[in-house]
């Protein structure tokens, strides 16, 4: 009766999220194995997933993970860049960006910015990492717009490093990938926007 109950504990404690998904505010610290639960995973495979820091290592963070877990997501992303910026330098001034697929969860209170993509390498081409798919479907040529949210803002000018507040319409700006610093490029600025109205995947923003 005892060993029953034990692995009746234990099997609570591994699928204490069978409910499926990060949602609910299931984020785990490190690597906790009891984070886990039966869904969809970002790499868009059915099965194991979880909601601790570690699966974006592992690749195997449920499929609302960034969503759900947004500090911790942010801060992988950042982890994994500068460890990448040892071997590529860092363009003094840049914008950061990354998919506005992120911004769920953040403050609406933000201002947008549409730009003119001018140049990009070819490595945001090739990226197939599950969080740098977003990067394929940047262009040469296409508008985009890139919102300034209060996480990101500068407290004194209020706006976003890259947003360039004094800068003119034929001026070439620097932008770069958050989460793979290979991919970066130019772009001008169009103007300043209430709210962004470009399409999902032209829609970006700073961090």
């Amino acid at each position: 009766m005892g060993s029953a109950v034990l692995v009746v504990a234990a099997l609570f404690g591994m699928y204490q999220f069978a409910e499926g998904g990060c949602s609910g505010g299931r984020c785990c610290q490190g690597t906790d194995f009891t984070c886990v639960t039966t869904d969809w995973r970002i790499d868009r495979v059915y099965g194991t997933c979880y909601c601790d820091e570690r699966c974006l290592k592992t690749k195997d963070c449920c499929f609302d993970y960034p969503t759900e877990c947004p500090g911790m997501w942010y801060s992988n992303i950042w982890a994994d860049y500068w460890v990448e910026l040892n071997c590529v330098g860092l363009i003094p001034g840049a914008a950061f960006i990354t998919t506005m697929e992120y911004s769920k969860g953040r403050t609406h209170d933000f201002f947008c910015m549409e730009f003119k993509m001018e140049s990009l390498t070819p490595q945001c081409m090739v990226e197939n990492r599950p969080y740098t798919r977003w990067m394929q479907y940047l262009r040469e040529g296409y508008s985009v717009c890139v919102a300034c949210q209060p996480l990101a803002m500068n407290n004194h000018s209020r706006s976003c490093q890259g947003d360039v507040p004094e800068a003119y319409g034929d001026e070439l700006l620097h932008w770069q990938a958050a989460g793979s610093p290979r991919c970066r490029g130019t772009w001008r600025k169009v103007q300043r926007l209430q709210h962004c109205s470009c399409p999902q995947v032209h829609s970006f923003i700073f961090i």
